[in-house]
């Protein structure tokens, strides 16, 4: 268990309060932060985020900061390993109620998943980034590792709620209204199922006990062959701008020889960087740069606004998609909806009413592509899997209360 903090504050909690663990990516004033990276050694929070000034204020319990992947980067690019959450294995764990984290490239709700946990990832706006190391920014949110959803939307009501130290923050009291609005057709609630993603994932769990109390509504979901690459370009793109602050010069890491400025530079974020951080880095400014901007960047921006009117959320209230699995390319694409048009989403891992025995009926008749078994997962074209028939809901913007009534819904 200790494995999973890089600072463990071992303090007791008392029977029956809320306990949190923060990715390390978050802010506490006094505390070191590294956002999983060497080039932020030694640097220590001068403030607290918004996010865990709110915490303290309800009384939860915050248990230390946990281990993560360099930046978040991890999921972006293929890797042998699939990525790292210390705040996963610390819930999964029991070592907190909950955990706080930033999961812009759907690695965190993939392992949340696998571990048997929920992940919430918040309409953007909704949750404060204050205090959170920026990854890419216009994807950047804070989501709650849980063991149950109501444990999480419990915890999602305390730190959720206006900010003006955020720019990007959604106005005062629409939470609210779309509250009182969800709760008066929870039981009228229909399902998108999209059919080309369900035939590219074979045995995926995107139906069976998830959607077999609700109506269901058959689509395609336009420019999904594409989602992933859409995502490494502007991953890359943020990640790039944002990564030039660590210089050795500001703060953290400095390389310890060097001649002039410039190979204090070279030296600092060579010696200190991961290779992931590296190559999105370098991409990075390739795209931007005045040859590429239109060819690449411009154009996946295009994309990204296509992606999200194609939705047809007048149709279905929610999109049930398989949770990422193992194939690099096909993980990224499938947990990429949330985050390019800012929709919250639910995770349910398999067991949990989202899973579908393998070779189930789909709904509107037919039968799942392969029509095989499925242990441990759903094959992929590739080779990849997904987390035990894990399936992700995804609502409208500022819709998050309905993520809830779907899955008491599902356990009826």
């Amino acid at each position: 268990m200790t494995d999973c903090f890089i600072t463990n504050y071992n303090v007791e909690c008392p029977p029956g309060a809320l306990s949190a663990v923060l990715e390390d990516s978050i802010m506490q004033k006094g505390r070191p932060v590294t956002a999983g990276s060497k080039i932020l050694e030694n640097f220590v929070s001068p403030l607290d985020a918004t996010v865990v000034t709110r915490l303290g204020e309800a009384g939860v319990i915050i248990h230390g900061k946990a281990k993560m992947d360099e930046f978040g980067i991890s999921g972006l690019f293929p890797d042998a390993d699939g990525g790292f959450s210390g705040a996963v294995s610390a819930v999964a764990g029991g070592a907190a109620s909950f955990a706080l984290c930033n999961d812009y490239t759907g690695t965190v709700r993939r392992l949340a998943a696998g571990h048997g946990l929920y992940y919430i990832h918040p309409t953007y706006g909704s949750v404060s980034r204050y205090g959170l190391i920026p990854a890419a920014p216009s994807m950047d949110q804070i989501g709650v590792v849980c063991k149950t959803p109501e444990e999480g939307f419990r915890a999602l009501s305390v730190i959720a709620g206006y900010d003006p130290k955020d720019g990007a923050m959604l106005e005062s009291g629409k939470r609210k209204e779309e509250s009182e609005k969800i709760e008066a057709r929870s039981e009228k609630i229909r399902i998108g199922v999209p059919v080309n993603v369900i035939s590219r994932i074979a045995g995926s769990g995107t139906a069976g006990e998830v959607v077999k109390n609700f109506e269901t509504v058959s689509f395609e979901l336009r420019h999904f062959n594409i989602y992933a690459q859409v995502m490494q370009i502007l991953c890359c793109a943020e990640l790039s701008s944002n990564l030039t602050r660590y210089d050795g010069v500001k703060f953290g890491y400095r390389a310890g020889e060097f001649r002039d400025l410039h190979e204090l530079y070279v030296k600092s974020r060579t010696e200190a960087m991961g290779p992931d951080a590296k190559l999105a880095s370098i991409l990075g400014a390739m795209i931007l740069s005045q040859d590429y901007y239109e060819k690449y960047y411009d154009k996946a921006m295009r994309i990204r606004r296509l992606i999200k009117e194609s939705l047809e959320f007048d149709k279905y209230d929610l999109i049930a998609m398989p949770a990422p699995g193992a194939d690099p390319v096909t993980r990224l694409a499938l947990g990429a909806l949330p985050q390019l048009c800012g929709l919250p989403a639910l995770t349910i891992p398999s067991g949990a009413g989202g899973a579908m025995p393998g070779g189930g009926a789909m709904p509107g008749g037919g039968t799942m592509p392969g029509g095989g078994t499925m242990p441990g997962g759903g094959t992929t074209p590739g080779g990849g899997t997904t987390p035990g028939g894990a399936v992700t809901l995804i609502a409208n913007a500022g819709n998050d209360t309905l993520l809830l009534a779907a899955m008491k819904a599902v356990r009826q």
